[in-house]
C-alpha cells in the first residue's frame, strides 16, 4: 500500500498528525551549535528550523513547537548507522523519532521513537526530564537498522531502530516550548556516521530532502456545517506522527454571522520540570487549522484563561464580521480563550485540535480511552466509544455553533456544551 496516498485519505475524513513543511524558515536562527570532525556545523546537519507559528508549516502543527529533521539516503548508504551525540534541552518536551521517509511512518516493532524520559544520559551527566539536577546533561543515541550486527548494537544505550528495507531514514528532533532560545539553551546535537562493519564512526551521510517538503489539502466537503462541534479522537497518522501524543479534534465550518463555542475540564500541566511527573499530562494546546492544513491559531496551556470551576472555554469567531468587536468584548468579559479566525485570508473550513501528551499512568481522563474515528467509523453507532464528551463526561471536549445575533442577545452568557453532551 502506498501510504503516501494513505495520509491523503486519512486527511480527507480526520486530522493528519505530523506535519510537512512546504519551506524552511527563513527566520530560524538557531543560537550556538556544535560541529562534527570535517567541522560540519550541528545546524547545517539537520537544517533549518521547522515551526509551526510562521504558516509555512502543515499538517496542523503546534505554534509552540521547533521541529529539526535529519534524512539520509540509506539504499546508497548500506551497512550505516547514525551516533547523535547532544544535551538535555531546557524545556517543557523532548522526543526523538525515526521515520520510513517514502512512507511518512514508521512500524519498527524494535522501537522506532525516544521520549526525553527514556534517554539515558551518558556517564557522569544528568537528565532533567527525570527530575535530577546537575550542570552535565550530555547523551548519546544510535540510530540503527534492524538487522546490525549484534557485535553493534551490544551494551549500547538509547537504540532508535528502523527496518532493514527503508531507503530513505529521516530522523526528527522536536522540543516543546524550550527556554533560553529556541535550542533550549544548549547547541544542536551532532550526527555521524556509523559503519556497521568496522564499529567505527565516519562523517554523516550526505543529507537528502525530506517527504516532509512536501503539499496537502483537506477537501473542502469536509468540513461540516452541523450546528452540534462533537470532538473525537483522531486515528494514527501517515504524516511523520509523534508518538507520544494524542488529539481529539472537530471540524466545522466558521461563518460571520455565526461563532464555534466550545469547552472541557482543564488537565494540570507542569509549571516547571520538577513537576514533571506529578501532573495529569507533560502539555496540552488548543490549535485551529484551516482546510490547507496549517495552523494560524493556537493557545497553550499555560496560555489558557480557565474559569472557577475548572473549565477552558474557547470561541472561534470571524474578524471579518460585521459585529465581531461586540462578540469579542463579551467573550472577554465571560472569560473565554479567544480565537480570531480570518477567514477572508484563510477560508471557513476549520480544524480544531486538541493535542495531549504525555498522559500520567493514573490518569483518568485519557484520551486513549477511546477508540479512534478514521475511514469508514460511524460515531453514532456507538457514541460512548468515540465522542469525546460522552466517553470521558465533563473533561471530554464538546462545542456548538452559536449565531452572532444570539450570542449578542444573551450577552455572550452561552453554554458552550449541547445539553445532551455530558456535562
Amino acid at each position: 500500500m502506498n501510504f503516501k496516498k494513505a495520509a491523503l485519505m486519512f486527511a480527507a475524513t480526520t486530522v493528519a498528525l505530523g506535519f510537512a513543511a512546504c519551506s524552511d524558515d527563513d527566520d530560524n536562527s538557531n543560537g550556538g551549535n556544535g560541529s562534527d570532525d570535517n567541522g560540519t556545523e550541528a545546524v547545517d546537519m539537520w537544517g533549518d528550523v521547522l515551526r509551526g507559528d510562521n504558516m509555512t508549516l502543515q499538517f496542523f502543527p503546534d505554534h509552540f513547537a521547533y521541529y529539526w529533521e535529519y534524512t539520509f539516503d540509506a539504499e546508497a548508504n548500506p551497512e550505516t548507522g547514525l551516533v547523535i551525540t547532544g544535551a538535555f534541552p531546557d524545556s517543557r518536551f523532548l522526543s526523538y523519532n525515526v521515520y520510513d521517509d517514502d512512507e511518512q511512518t514508521s512500524y519498527c516493532e524494535k522501537g522506532f521513537s525516544l521520549l526525553d524520559t527514556e534517554i539515558i544520559p551518558d556517564d557522569g551527566s544528568v537528565n532533567p526530564f527525570l527530575g535530577a539536577t546537575g550542570s552535565n546533561r550530555d547523551y548519546t543515541i544510535y540510530v540503527l537498522p534492524t538487522d546490525a550486527p549484534e557485535s553493534i548494537s551490544a551494551g549500547k544505550k538509547n537504540i532508535i531502530w528502523f527496518d532493514a528495507d527503508v531507503k530513505k531514514v529521516c530522523t526528527i528532533l522536536r522540543y516543546y516550548i524550550p527556554e533560553v532560545g529556541i535550542q533550549g539553551g544548549v547547541d544542536m546535537p551532532v550526527i555521524k556516521g556509523l559503519d556497521l562493519a568496522t564499529a567505527k564512526t565516519t562523517a554523516a551521510p550526505k543529507r537528502e530532502l525530506s517527504g516532509l517538503h512536501g503539499n496537502m489539502s483537506i477537501p473542502g466537503g469536509a468540513f461540516s456545517s452541523s450546528p452540534n462541534l462533537p470532538f473525537f479522537r483522531a486515528p494514527f497518522s501517515y504524516a511523520y506522527p509523534n508518538g507520544p501524543a494524542e488529539y481529539c479534534y472537530a471540524r466545522n465550518v466558521v461563518e460571520k454571522e455565526n461563532v464555534l463555542v466550545f469547552n472541557f475540564k482543564a488537565p494540570s500541566y507542569p509549571k516547571n520540570a520538577s513537576e514533571f511527573g506529578s501532573t495529569d499530562m507533560r502539555y496540552w494546546s488548543v490549535c485551529v487549522g484551516n482546510q490547507a492544513t496549517y495552523t494560524p491559531l493556537a493557545i497553550s496551556d499555560y496560555q489558557t484563561k480557565i474559569d472557577a470551576d475548572g473549565f477552558a472555554n474557547y470561541i472561534v469567531a470571524d474578524k471579518n464580521g460585521a459585529d465581531y468587536a461586540k462578540v469579542k468584548s463579551l467573550a472577554e468579559a465571560n472569560g473565554y480563550n479567544i480565537l480570531e479566525w480570518d477567514g477572508d485570508s484563510w477560508g471557513d473550513g476549520v480544524m480544531i485540535l486538541y493535542r495531549n501528551m504525555v498522559f500520567a499512568d493514573d490518569y483518568e481522563h485519557s484520551l486513549r480511552k477511546l477508540d479512534p474515528v478514521g475511514p469508514g467509523v460511524n460515531p453514532m453507532l456507538n457514541p460512548a466509544k468515540y465522542i469525546c464528551a460522552m466517553a470521558l463526561g465533563q473533561w471530554g471536549a464538546a462545542g456548538k455553533k452559536v449565531s452572532v445575533a444570539d450570542y449578542i442577545a444573551a450577552e455572550g452568557k452561552v453554554q458552550p456544551r449541547q445539553p445532551n453532551a455530558a456535562n
